[in-house]
């Protein structure tokens, strides 16, 4: 099945090279988008539900799941993963970093394919209930 999807994208994309550009621009739009609503649905959450926890809009929560469209800032979608209970981690390092590693394919379960040799330096954005603190 992923052959055939590759093998499609990489026909369609020969065939169109404006839709592949307009593809790149949106794949990280497109990996933010499908995490929020993935830790939405993992929640049991509607959009009105988050939406009054992170003190906006409704359609400002459509927009962050939009598959397309502008980036959101890191505010916004900071304030979206706490309405939902989540935790956000920032990637940032020397390293070239595949988007379809780092963002995972929007129409596929994400991989966790990230290389053990970068640091994630992961922090959660809530305090630990009841846990201690590892060095």
């Amino acid at each position: 099945m992923a052959e055939s999807y590759t093998y499609l994208r990489n026909a369609l994309h020969r065939a169109h090279p404006k839709l592949a550009e307009h593809q790149a621009k949106n794949a990280r739009k497109r990996g933010i988008a499908v995490r929020l609503r993935a830790l939405r649905d993992a929640r049991g959450l509607t959009q009105d539900e988050v939406a009054a926890a992170a003190g906006m809009t409704q359609s400002m929560i459509a927009r962050l799941e939009a598959l397309t469209g502008p980036v959101p800032s890191l505010q916004s979608i900071e304030r979206y993963v706490d309405a939902c209970g989540g935790h956000l981690a920032l990637l940032i390092s020397d390293k070239e970093i595949d988007s379809e590693d780092a963002f995972g394919d929007a129409f596929a379960k994400a991989r966790g394919r990230i290389p053990a040799d970068i640091d994630l330096g992961i922090e959660d954005c809530r305090p630990p209930h009841n846990s201690q603190t590892k060095a």
